[in-house]
């Protein structure tokens, strides 16, 4: 058996495990600090009156090879493809970063209007500024004195 080419398909399959726990346990609401969860890409999210803002951390990846959606209103889905072309020739020494297909399904603790997302890749770093739905802005309510 020809385990060269089986072991990249192999780790491949490890590198999504991280991955798909984390997006098990987020649909239950659980959340477990990083270094527990190893998921990729690693994220940063804050809120702030307007907006959610997303941080995330793809090095090596092109806009062409990332994935970006926004479903139900309030679950984000990142994704791509990490590709490697190890030659010919080549044997493994180490192997440290993953390859291979990625995804990090989030959910936001409210609403966002998806029309008006906007994205940037630069320098292996992903922002995104997810702007709120006007029903989950906060609202001033004047009061009137009689």
């Amino acid at each position: 058996m020809n385990t060269s080419r089986l072991l990249p398909g192999l780790w491949a399959s490890f590198d999504r495990l991280p991955g798909e726990i984390d997006r098990l346990l987020d649909g239950l609401g659980v959340e477990l600090p990083r270094p527990l969860v190893n998921a990729f890409p690693p994220v940063n999210v804050w809120e702030d009156a307007d907006a959610f803002h997303l941080e995330a951390e793809l090095p090596g990846l092109t806009q062409e090879q990332v994935n970006i959606a926004v479903e139900h209103r309030n679950q984000l889905t990142i994704s791509g493809e990490r590709v490697f072309d190890e030659g010919e020739n080549s044997r493994w020494h180490r192997r440290e970063r993953g390859f291979g297909r990625f995804q990090r399904v989030l959910r936001l603790p409210a609403p966002v209007d998806a029309e008006k997302v906007e994205a940037k890749l630069e320098n292996g770093l992903l922002r995104l500024t997810l702007p709120k739905h006007e029903e989950a802005k906060p609202r001033r309510i004047s009061v009137k004195a009689e």
